[in-house]
Order: C-alpha cells, then structure tokens, then sequence
C-alpha cells in the first residue's frame, strides 16, 4: 500500500474498526511477521478488505490485493482506491494466467502478502461458494504458506468476528506438482483437491459450511 493510505488506516480507519467493528479476533500470533505469504479468508461484503487491513496494520506497505478491473464500472468506482492500495489488477475477460501468476509469486518472493478471497467474488450466504484453483496454483509453485480467515457476522449486530488459522503448508503436495505438470487431468485435479481443503479451513474459521469434497 502507498504512504498516505498506509497512515490513513493506521491513524484512522483501524483505530475506528477495532472500536466498534470488530467484535474480536482470535488467532493474532499465526500471522508471519517478516516473510512473505498468502492470506485466503471468506469475503462476506467490501468491508472485509477493511478488517484486513487493520489486522496487518503492523504490515500495511506489505499487503496487496488482488482485484479485478474489467470494466469501466470497477474503473470509475475502484480505481483510485486500487491505486493507493497497490492492487494487482486482473482483468478476467482477457487473462494471461502464467503472467499472472508470475507477477503474484514475485511480489511473494518479495516478502509481500498477498490477499485472497478463494470464493472470487464477495458472499453473504449460508455456505461458502467453490473455491477457485488460482489460490492453490499460486501457493504450490512459491512454496509460501497460506494463513486461512474467517469472518463471521455477530448475530443481530453489524460487528465481526475474526478467527486466524495456523500456517498452511502443502509441501508433498508441491513435489507432486513437479512430477504431474504436464499431465492436464493429474495437475487440474491436484489443484482442486488442494483448493477443497484450504477451503475447508475457511469453513471451520467462518463456521460457513463448504458442501464440496476434496
């Protein structure tokens, strides 16, 4: 994130949230302090971006979101904001997915974190939507680890709940990536399987079920 938006969260917008937002967070030691990772959290409305700020606000300079700009609407209503968080911008009508994914794990090898809601667009319901295999992809070729989040609405309350899971790593995984890259069936279906169980921890942090199998 840019200078001025890094100060404005941390002199005004978290000190706000944590004072009548956020009604607790659990789990604050599971976040790396100096290393790069991924951070795959349910994504309930816009003000989840918010709440993560605040809890990274040791690391703000370090966040970057990933964000979608592929129309002139997201353009119009997100772009100023997009630029003062350093938002890697994808656009999903035209995408170049090794691109990409090579621009994500650079930022990582940069100790940076990477912010990513699995579910690919914001959900208020009941159970969780079916992750998407970029998450996976991008954590299998780096090698960092992800720190799964849940946010929960308090009952009868606009205030959240926020449960930080211990470090994920999927090393046997990653070597299997190697052996299988090239085998389209084999490596499609070792990312899902690996999506299905990061989502599975999301699951167990948000309390949303997530009615698919590994």
């Amino acid at each position: 994130m840019k200078t001025a938006l890094v100060y404005f969260c941390k002199f005004i917008s978290s000190p706000f949230l944590e004072s009548f937002f956020i009604e607790k967070v659990e789990g604050r030691k599971n976040i790396p302090k100096n290393n790069g990772f991924i951070l795959a959290s349910n994504h309930l409305d816009g003000k989840d971006h918010w709440f993560i700020i605040t809890l990274l606000k040791e690391r703000s300079k370090d966040v970057r979101f990933v964000g979608a700009m592929d129309s002139l609407k997201t353009l119009f209503m997100s772009g100023t904001l997009y630029y003062l968080a350093n938002t890697i911008k994808v656009n999903r009508k035209n995408l170049n997915r090794k691109d990409f994914m090579n621009k994500l794990a650079r930022n990582l090898k940069e100790n940076k974190i990477i912010i990513i809601y699995p579910e690919g667009d914001s959900n208020n319901k009941k159970n969780l939507l079916k992750g998407k295999t970029g998450i996976a992809e991008l954590a299998l070729m780096t090698g960092v680890p992800i720190i799964p989040m849940g946010i929960k609405t308090v009952a009868d309350s606009f205030k959240r709940i926020i449960k930080i899971g211990r470090p994920l790593y999927y090393l046997k995984e990653r070597e299997s990536m190697k052996l299988i890259r090239n085998n389209k069936d084999e490596y499609r279906l070792l990312l899902r399987n690996v999506t299905d169980k990061i989502m599975q921890e999301i699951s167990k942090l948000s309390e949303k079920p997530y009615q698919y199998e590994d």
